[in-house]
C-alpha cells in the first residue's frame, strides 16, 4: 500500500515534469501538407485627386454675333442673287458646291459660345464666297442673255406703236434699262439686276398696254352700241393701269396691262362672233342647226367667264365661239354654192374658194386661229361670187330661153300669118 502510494507519487511529479518540459521545448516537427499562400495584403493607394475643373467657355459678346449675322446675310444674298441668275444652269457643279458649304454652314450654326459663333461666322463667309465667284463667272453670259430679252421686249413694244402713242414712258423704260447697263459696269449686280428686271417689266407693260388701246379704238364703236356698260367697265380698268404706272408700281401697271388686255380681246372677239351671226344665222339654222347650237353655247361661256371676271378664260372661248361662226358662215356659203350648181357654173371660182376653205378648216383643226380666220374670210367673198355667177347664167339662161320661147312664138305667128296670106290668095 505504501509502495502503491509511492508510485503515484511518482508518476504525478513525471507529467508535472512533461508538461513544464513541453511547455519549454518544441514538439517534434509533424508533416503536414503545405498550405497555400495567403493572399497579399491589399496595398493602401490614396485616391486620384479630382482633375481640375475647366474654366468656363465664354459666351459670343454682342459684337461676335453681329459679326456672325452679318456673315449669314451676305451669305442669303448671294446665294438669293445666283439663284435668281440661273447659276444652277449655267455652272451646275459650281452652285453644287456652293450650296454644300452654305447648307454645312446651316447644320453646324452655333451661337452658344464665342468660338462658335467665330467658327459659324468663317463657314458662312466661306460660303458667301462661293456664290460671289459664281456670280463673277455667270455674269457675263446672265447679262448677255437679259440684254437680248431686253432688246426683244423693247422691239416688241416699239412695234406695237408705243414710240407714236406713249413715247415719254417708253423713254422712261430705256432710261431703266441704261440704268442697268451702268450698275452691271460698275458691278454692282444686285442694283443692275433690279434696274433691268424693272424695264423688261416696263416694256412688257408698254406693248400690252398699248394693243390694248389700239383693240379699244377698233371696236369702240359697235362695243358702244351694243355694250356700253361694259365698255366703260373695262375703260376705268385701264385707266387704274395707267395711274399704276404713274406711281411707279411697275408690276402692277403689267399685270394691268395684260388684263386689261385680254378684256378688249375678248370684247373683239365678241363682237366678231356676233357679226358674224347675224350675217349667216337664218340659212345656218336651217342647214347646220346641231353647229349653230354649239357655238351659241360656247358664246354662253364667255358670257359666264367674263361675268366671273376670268377674263383670259372669256376672251379664249369669245375666239372660239368666232372661229365656230367663221366655219358655219363659209359652210354655209358652201353649201349655198352648191345648192345653185355653182360648182358647175362657176367652177374656176368655186375650185379657188373650195381649196381656201380646206386651209381654213386645217388651221381651224390645228388651233391656229389666226390663220384659220384669215383663210374663212378670204373664201367667203369667192363663195359668194361664185354663186353670183352661177345666178347670173341662170338669169342669163332664162333670159336666153325666154327669147328663144318668144322667138318661137313669133314664128309661129308669122307662119300662121303667110299661112292665112296663101290661103286668101288663093282664093
Amino acid at each position: 500500500m505504501k509502495k502503491k502510494c509511492i508510485w503515484l507519487t511518482l508518476l504525478s511529479l513525471a507529467a508535472v515534469f512533461l508538461v513544464v518540459s513541453c511547455a519549454g521545448t518544441p514538439p517534434p516537427a509533424v508533416e503536414t501538407p503545405p498550405e497555400a499562400p495567403s493572399p497579399a495584403p491589399p496595398v493602401s493607394v490614396p485616391p486620384p485627386s479630382p482633375a481640375p475643373t475647366p474654366a468656363p467657355t465664354p459666351a459670343p459678346d454682342q459684337a461676335a454675333l453681329n459679326t456672325l449675322n452679318e456673315a449669314i446675310a451676305r451669305a442669303e444674298a448671294a446665294r438669293k442673287l445666283a439663284g435668281d441668275c440661273d447659276a444652277s444652269s449655267f455652272f451646275p457643279s459650281d452652285w453644287e458646291s456652293a450650296e454644300s458649304l452654305f447648307s454645312q454652314a446651316e447644320q453646324q450654326k452655333n451661337t452658344s459660345t464665342r468660338d462658335g459663333a467665330q467658327e459659324s461666322t468663317a463657314r458662312y463667309i466661306t460660303a458667301a464666297e462661293a456664290y460671289d465667284a459664281l456670280i463673277g463667272k455667270i455674269s457675263v453670259l446672265y447679262y448677255e442673255q437679259k440684254a437680248k430679252e431686253l432688246s426683244d421686249a423693247r422691239l416688241a413694244a416699239v412695234n406695237a406703236g408705243a414710240g407714236t402713242l406713249v413715247p415719254d414712258y417708253l423713254l422712261e423704260a430705256d432710261n431703266a434699262a441704261a440704268d442697268a447697263e451702268d450698275k452691271y459696269q460698275a458691278k454692282d449686280y444686285y442694283g443692275a439686276k433690279s434696274s433691268l428686271d424693272d424695264a423688261l417689266v416696263m416694256y412688257s407693260a408698254l406693248k400690252d398696254g398699248v394693243e390694248a388701246y389700239y383693240i379699244r379704238e377698233d371696236i369702240a364703236e359697235r362695243a358702244l352700241e351694243l355694250i356700253p356698260d361694259v365698255l366703260l367697265e373695262v375703260d376705268t380698268f385701264g385707266l387704274d393701269t395707267i395711274a399704276k404706272w404713274d406711281a411707279k408700281d411697275y408690276s402692277g401697271a403689267k399685270l394691268g396691262a395684260a388684263e386689261a388686255l385680254a378684256m378688249y380681246s375678248a370684247l373683239k372677239a365678241a363682237r366678231n362672233a356676233y357679226d358674224v351671226r347675224e350675217r349667216v344665222v337664218d340659212r345656218a339654222e336651217e342647214l347646220f342647226p346641231n353647229s349653230i347650237s354649239q357655238a351659241d353655247a360656247i358664246a354662253l361661256d364667255a358670257i359666264d367667264k367674263w361675268e366671273a371676271k376670268d377674263y383670259l378664260s372669256a376672251k379664249n372661248f369669245a375666239i372660239t365661239a368666232w372661229m365656230s361662226y367663221l366655219n358655219i358662215a363659209a359652210s354655209t356659203e358652201r353649201q349655198t354654192a352648191i345648192d345653185l350648181k355653182a360648182d358647175t357654173a362657176a367652177r374656176q371660182d368655186f375650185n379657188s374658194a373650195e381649196a381656201i376653205f380646206n386651209r381654213a378648216n386645217t388651221a381651224y383643226r390645228a388651233q391656229r386661229f389666226d390663220e384659220a380666220a384669215s383663210l374663212y374670210e378670204e373664201c367667203l367673198p369667192i363663195f359668194r361670187k361664185a354663186v353670183q355667177l352661177a345666178l347670173d347664167k341662170q338669169r342669163a339662161a332664162e333670159e336666153a330661153l325666154r327669147r328663144a320661147d318668144k322667138r318661137v312664138a313669133e314664128s309661129d305667128e308669122t307662119a300662121r300669118n303667110a299661112e292665112l296670106i296663101l290661103e286668101g290668095g288663093v282664093q
